[in-house]
């Protein structure tokens, strides 16, 4: 009985895992596959591209930025929910949670579009004489982006900042620390793997975007998801499409080596840690 209970539970993980297996290696070999077949040279001319090398740029410091802005805005709010726990707090976290990307970023483009409630309300009290570019920008894209994925962040952190000792705090504070001192040499470095779940999270997250950058992107801000998917779904470029998850999958792995690295460099620098 137990072997047939353990056996029915890993059914599901048996499927991710060909899933996976067979979608990579589909990705892969169609990434190689150019119109004289399979070839190296095929993927190494399509990455070498200007325009593809722009977008591949464009995509890592768009997702740098939202990721700095999320983690900056999430680190307060966490330790706010976590000093003063109450449900309706929670609750206003995880209800973005529940509904579409898609409503979610079209409520931004009805606010910051150029007929949008803000540049209205501008219009109206005579601050400014022409609707504020605050779309198809990078500005819009970004707070398109935090406002999705914060959510993410301030979870990461309150799940290990709930666990952190008061009493530490407590202990330093009567030995004359001051606030930030405690902040710096304890309560940062004990939340910090929460910050760099955080910052992995969001950074990935970002890095395959696709309904926020199409919507408040534009074409002038395109995005390696927004190009996989034009790829895919608009020109039928399965090989080119091919390379380009390739690309954001390889650069994807190797982005969250740093934020390991700071992560284990933190834990090592930690009071009473042990190699």
């Amino acid at each position: 009985m137990r072997f047939s209970s353990a056996f029915l539970l890993l059914l599901p993980c048996i499927g991710l895992l060909i899933g996976l297996v067979t979608g990579v290696s589909t990705l892969v070999q169609q990434a190689f596959t150019g119109p004289e077949g399979a070839s190296f040279v095929n993927l190494s001319q399509f990455v070498s591209r200007p325009e593809v090398v722009s977008v591949f740029f464009f995509t890592h410091k768009i997702a740098l930025i939202v990721t700095l802005i999320s983690v900056l805005i999430a680190y307060p709010l966490a330790v706010f929910m976590a000093r003063r726990p109450n449900l309706f707090y929670l609750v206003i976290i995880l209800i973005p949670l529940l509904i579409s990307i898609v409503v979610r970023t079209y409520g931004w483009v009805v606010l910051l579009g150029p007929r949008g409630l803000l540049n209205a309300t501008l219009l109206n009290l005579g601050v400014i004489d022409s609707p504020l570019r605050l779309m198809f920008n990078t500005g819009g894209l970004v707070v398109g982006l935090v406002h999705v994925f914060i959510p993410f962040a301030v979870l990461s952190i309150l799940a290990v900042y709930v666990k952190i000792d008061k009493s530490f705090s407590e202990a330093a504070m009567a030995l004359g620390a001051n606030h930030w001192k405690v902040f710096g040499k304890i309560t940062l470095p004990l939340a910090l793997p929460g910050v760099m779940t955080a910052a992995t999270i969001v950074y990935l997250l970002s890095l395959g975007a696709i309904v926020t950058p199409l919507l408040m992107g534009g074409i002038q801000q395109t995005m390696l998801g927004t190009m996989i998917y034009n790829q895919m779904l608009v020109y039928y470029n399965y090989p080119e499409a091919s390379a380009s998850a390739l690309l954001l999958t390889i650069s994807a792995a190797i982005a969250v080596v740093p934020f390991q690295l700071v992560d284990r460099w933190a834990t090592r620098k930690m009071p009473g840690h042990r190699v």
